[in-house]
């Protein structure tokens, strides 16, 4: 079975090995922020010529379907939007940009700004994937869809229906690959959460763990939905191998990463 959406193919069960490179953006943020940014609007945010298109109802997709071929993995880089107290990610795997999360609403224009910093636009978007539901993170799904033209849109399946996007969902579950990137079910923070593991630059977290003073520390208790089981996937991260940790909270970890999640899930 495949899943083909026409010029691209983005799914595939081929295996990875792990490779560091550098990530841009500096700007530190403090993952005990994140209480605020539930609550945060777009006044938060840079400035935008961008209108957030109203949430409609989601309209989640069938089951994803994998395929064999391998995805362009030359020269893979990864950027950060920082948006103040949340992050989201662009990463350039060669065959289509891979955004990671969106930010509040409003932050369309910053994650434009970073695109730009590739050399690249809107239309080299190819995949929109959302960690959770929550929305300091999908603030601007709807934003980024209606300039990112040809991209579609991937979440958890569990959280797919609690995200409120103008284009159908591919729901995610545990092991599937978007482009190379393996999903990996995290739940707890939400129930669908999902963390993203890309093979030459590292892990993209989420809210399932969060930065802190250079180091790593658990989901917020505060908007973590089932702490149970947002420990057990502290404990299911330490068993992946990665160097560099890129957090929907805190400043990236870029050296150690799996070992600073290890000591982590040693003191749950």
């Amino acid at each position: 079975m495949e899943y083909d959406p026409g010029r691209r193919r983005f799914l595939t069960t081929a295996g990875m090995g792990v490779f560091g490179v550098a990530i841009f953006g500096v700007a530190i943020v403090s993952c005990s922020d994140e209480g605020s940014s539930e609550a945060s609007t777009s006044s938060t945010q840079p400035s935008s010529t961008t209108t957030t298109t109203s949430a409609a109802a989601t309209t989640t997709t069938a089951t994803v379907v994998s395929t064999t071929a391998p995805p362009i993995t030359d020269a893979v880089t990864s950027k950060r939007v920082d948006l103040g107290f949340v992050s989201a990610y662009i990463v350039d795997r060669g065959d289509g940009l891979v955004v990671v999360d969106t930010g509040v609403g409003g932050s369309a224009a910053a994650i434009q700004a970073v695109i730009e910093e590739y050399g690249r636009s809107w239309v080299d978007v190819g995949y929109v994937i959302a960690t959770h539901d929550h929305p300091d993170h999908v603030g601007s799904l709807n934003a980024v869809l209606a300039l990112a033209t040809d991209a579609d849109v991937f979440a958890g399946s569990l959280d797919a229906a609690g995200i409120g996007s103008d284009r159908p969902i591919t729901q995610l579950s545990d092991g599937d690959v978007v482009n190379g990137v393996e999903v990996i079910a995290t739940p707890g923070h939400t129930k669908g959460h999902i963390s993203l593991l890309d093979p030459d630059v590292g892990l993209f977290s989420g809210d399932a763990i969060n930065g802190a003073d250079g180091g790593v520390i658990g989901p917020n208790p505060r908007f973590t939905s089932d702490l149970a089981a947002a420990d057990a996937s502290v404990v299911k991260l330490a068993t992946y191998t990665y160097e560099q940790i890129f957090f929907g909270h805190g400043e990236p970890v870029l050296t150690g990463g799996s070992a600073a999640v290890k000591k982590l899930a040693d003191s749950l």
